[in-house]
């Protein structure tokens, strides 16, 4: 009697083999999709420790993943802050992904890259102290700036809410003003403006609100580095 083997399972055996036996990040991320996919307390716990495996190999969509599992308790107690931090872990792996694959990348972008990948800690207390820091105007002035943020540039905008954050380049410090136009600038998509407007919330202790734009942030960089990829 001829046993015929179902195309699917054995396409399923052969993602467990790559997964566990080979430890290939990639197969451990579709199983964790899988598993995800399946109702149950129990298949949220498996699917969440897969994401986690993957996410160790440095797998930056698993890392997404990891940050949506804590964001909204999945698989795992919530925790925002835990949330926050594998959004930027995320982040950080699909730069250095993409940097890798560029011919333009010099060596020593790349190893900066590299060291925040496997310490993101010190990559994310980088990114903090920059973002603390004003940067001076050589080319146009704050009220060009305000000019063409009105008009509606989302990057004028972006950068006329850090000036406010900032309290520089003549205008006094204002939280609230520093949120408006950063949340215009992140609203027309601008990159700078989501990653901004992320950061401000982080660091005025406003992490509910700042969970959602690096989640958008990690989300956007993923999809550039999948695209680079042609995933």
């Amino acid at each position: 009697m001829e046993v015929t083997i179902n195309p699917k399972l054995t396409e399923h055996l052969e993602l467990r083999e790559r997964a566990f036996k080979k430890h290939d990040a990639k197969a451990l991320y579709q199983l964790a999709r899988i598993y995800a996919s399946m109702k149950g307390k129990k298949n949220e716990k498996k699917a969440f420790e897969l994401y986690k495996r993957s996410a160790t190999h440095g797998y930056a969509e698993a890392q997404f993943r990891m940050g949506i599992c804590n964001e909204n308790g999945i698989g795992v107690k919530q925790s925002i802050q835990m949330a926050i931090t594998w959004f930027i872990r995320a982040e950080i792996s699909a730069a250095s992904d993409i940097a890798d694959g560029l011919d333009s990348t010099d060596e020593s972008t790349r190893e900066l890259l590299r060291l925040f990948r496997e310490e993101p800690r010190f990559a994310e207390e980088m990114d903090d102290a920059a973002f603390a820091k004003p940067e001076p105007l050589e080319y146009t002035t704050i009220a060009d700036i305000l000019c063409a943020a009105e008009q509606g540039d989302p990057e004028a905008q972006d950068c006329l809410g850090h000036n406010y954050y900032c309290g520089s380049n003549g205008l006094e410090k204002n939280n609230e003003e520093a949120a408006y136009w950063y949340h215009k600038s992140a609203e027309q998509g601008s990159e700078a403006g989501i990653h901004h407007l992320a950061q401000f919330y982080k660091l005025t202790g406003r992490y509910e609100m700042a969970v959602e734009w690096y989640r958008r942030y990690a989300e956007l960089r993923v999809g550039q580095r999948n695209a680079y990829l042609g995933w």
